[in-house]
């Protein structure tokens, strides 16, 4: 599987410490932080002795899991969120959270995308996450074996949803909430505790708290009946109650009446309880003001069900200022610092008010989608300015709340704490029929892709986008994605799908008048031919392309890629000659792509060795290590290291020889890279260079 890409500028993730290189280098792999990803504790939290007491007798007879089971409403995720703020001591090793979405409009999370977002917490860096699930799960299992973790698994499905991402052995907690009971987690050692209804005096014991116990003990009986009309339900409550809060003169008598009244009218709005949420949340939505009413219905056409402020303030003038007002009405919930989500029957509510009030639903949609489009092009404009961007999109609507990104480093955190939406806009604008939109939703994802891996979406993303490109009827589109999805194949050792797309796409270019794009397939061909041990057909396509390239990047890219196989092959003269053109490309584009000439540097350094040259392979070693540390890419520097151990070897130089493997090691082992297990090899230093090259992969 490759392991490098052309990018250029820092690289996210921790960094690999160095002292100033001067021949040696030291390096001191640092530990993942400890995973903190609780929700922020509730704020207000009534009532629950029962279940609490029952969860810490499930804790004190060691079971590994507990599901909280309840109907929709009742109040599990609040009970999780206290129970774990309050036992958190207990499990030193962190706290790992993931919302599995089982009961939400959109689909369950897919237990790879659950079991990458947990790999990526415990540390492993996201180009290291494996691309199945079955060794996913191995790796998660090999994490937290041992660990003393508590795993909250939010909104579960099904039995095997959660199986997937249960630990390894160890004192590690599950706690689950689901609104179906999962008794076949019991075979697991689950434990389930029901979370029922609050009573009537802890819903008049929220009442109390939220609006004074003077105004609830003025109108005691007005206040049981509230309770009652809600059914104990505490989301029910909680909207209620937040808007008698704005309204300290409103009487209880008059909303007890309102909303008897309104349940007996919106009786097919019931819940499977009988309990009536919808129609308190009807009063509530026309007490807002109209802005507000706006951007609460509209939140109905945001893809995924977290957003930041800036997609809300997209959705209707003065949508910024709506927020406080819908976190105030408790009809948003702020998760996170500038973090948003609605509950489950909000969201349900929100999109009936938005089907039954917007005049142009499907316009509406798209300015949503169109949002996430416009905001990861200017991300993607400032990872990857080098890209060819021959399709353009005009967006449908106005669009504001656009970020303009400081640096690197921003976008590139936005782009992968943005991540579940823009798959989700990718899906949708395909799903309603925006084929053009989908395959820019597609396409602008290239730079997190290229940075932080994540495999498996990868090849969903990208057959997503050979799919919008066919129904859009744009071939250069579609061989743009061909070739993407063929090298995301390739790494996921699926080599003769792989060499089918690539086929399929040098074709569609040379068809749609695009040579350019033809080389860059081809040269993706080489790459695979390459991989697969077909070095001699790696060579001569290579070769050619080089000839035919007249891209002075592209040419960079394709030169390091051809050296570091004829210094395989044993040909290192023929391999330092073009290594040191692609230095002299690459050192006209620093500015923009640090990172491939520093890759240029690292081969040309295996080339010297195989050449006998030992002191300029240290040198030029040396400086692709430094270079690699300061853009914070671990592995890489690593590979420059490998190559320090090997010149020491050659010296005779056995102590530091054996002191640089140990620091590549350590590297290693940090990103769970299976370098490792050959580096532990007292004798490899003597018979293995190191890890390949591999193809740098050329930016669309």
């Amino acid at each position: 599987m490759p392991h490098t890409n052309s990018v250029d500028g820092s690289i996210a993730g921790a960094v690999v410490q160095a002292t100033t290189i001067t021949g040696g280098v030291h390096i001191q792999a640092s530990r993942p932080e400890t995973p903190r990803q609780l929700p922020a504790r509730p704020r207000v939290f009534i009532g629950r002795a029962a279940e609490l007491a029952e969860l810490s007798v499930a804790v004190a007879g060691e079971a590994p899991v507990v599901i909280l089971t309840g109907p929709a409403g009742v109040g599990k995720t609040i009970l999780a969120r206290r129970w774990a703020h309050d036992v958190v001591d207990r499990f030193p090793d962190g706290q790992l959270y993931v919302d599995l979405q089982g009961f939400s409009e959109a689909a369950a999370v897919d237990p790879g995308e659950a079991l990458g977002h947990l790999l990526r917490a415990l540390g492993l860096p996201a180009e290291q996450v494996p691309a199945t699930v079955a060794e996913q799960s191995a790796r998660y299992r090999s994490l937290t074996t041992g660990r003393a973790l508590l795993i909250v698994l939010d909104n579960a499905f099904s039995v095997a949803q959660v199986r997937t991402l249960l630990p390894g052995a160890g004192p590690s907690l599950v706690l689950v909430t689901s609104r179906q009971r999962l008794a076949g987690l019991v075979a697991d050692g689950g434990h389930p505790v029901e979370v029922r209804p609050w009573t009537v005096e802890d819903s008049v014991a929220l009442l109390e708290k939220t609006l004074g116990s003077e105004r609830v003990e003025g109108e005691r009986s007005q206040a049981v009946a509230l309770a009652e009309v809600c059914g104990g339900l505490p989301i029910a409550l909680s909207v209620v109650s937040a808007r008698l809060v704005n309204r300290p003169r409103f009487p209880l008598a008059r909303l007890v009446a309102e909303l008897e009244e309104e349940t007996n009218r919106l009786r097919g709005l019931r819940t499977a309880d009988g309990v009536s949420v919808l129609s308190s949340l009807d009063l509530s939505y026309r007490c807002l003001g109209r802005p507000a009413q706006t951007v609460y219905r509209r939140l109905a056409a945001l893809p995924g069900r977290e957003y930041g402020p800036g997609p809300i303030a997209n959705l209707a003038e003065h949508g910024d200022e709506a927020i406080d007002e819908l976190v105030s009405a408790n009809l948003l919930e702020e998760v996170a610092a500038d973090r948003f989500r609605q509950h489950d029957l909000l969201f349900l509510h929100a999109r009936r008010c938005f089907e039954a009030e917007e005049s142009q639903v499907s316009h509406s949609r798209r300015v949503c989608l169109e949002w996430y489009l416009a905001s990861a092009t200017a991300a993607e404009r400032i990872l990857t300015p080098y890209r060819r961007r021959p399709l353009t999109y005009e967006s449908a609507g106005r669009l504001v709340a656009v970020p303009a990104f400081a640096s690197r480093d921003e976008a590139l955190q936005w782009l992968d704490d943005e991540r579940p939406s823009l798959l989700a806009a990718g899906r949708d604008a395909l799903a309603y029929g925006w084929n053009d939109l989908a395959w820019h939703l597609t396409d602008v994802l290239w730079p997190l892709l290229l940075y932080k891996k994540h495999y498996r979406d990868r090849i969903v993303i990208d057959e997503t986008g050979v799919t919008a490109a066919r129904r859009w009827g744009q071939p250069w589109a579609e061989a743009e994605m061909r070739k993407r999805l063929g090298d995301a194949y390739a790494q996921s050792g699926r080599h003769a799908e792989a060499e089918h797309q690539l086929r399929l796409a040098a074709d569609g270019y040379r068809a749609a008048g695009d040579p350019d794009g033809g080389l860059e397939a081809d040269a993706r061909m080489a790459s695979l031919y390459r991989d697969t041990g077909r070095q001699p057909e790696a060579i001569r396509i290579y070769r050619r392309v080089i000839e035919a390239s007249a891209d002075q990047r592209r040419t960079g890219l394709l030169l390091i890629s051809l050296g570091a196989l004829l210094a395989e092959a044993g040909e290192p003269d023929e391999a330092i000659d073009h290594l040191r053109k692609a230095c002299a490309v690459f050192g006209d584009l620093a500015d923009v792509d640090p990172y491939n000439g520093l890759r240029a540097e690292i081969a040309l350094a295996r080339a010297h060795l195989a050449h006998g040259d030992l002191a300029e392979a240290a040198v030029t070693a040396s400086r692709g290590a430094a270079g690699m540390r300061d853009l914070g890419s671990r592995f890489e520097e690593a590979q420059a290291v490998e190559v320090l151990a090997r010149v020491a070897q050659a010296r005779g130089e056995v102590t530091e020889s054996r002191r640089h493997r140990q620091y590549a090691l350590e590297i290693y082992d940090a990103l769970g890279s299976p370098r490792a297990a050959v580096l532990r090899d007292p004798g490899v230093i003597d018979r293995d260079g190191g890890e390949p090259e591999r193809h740098a992969r050329l930016a669309p």
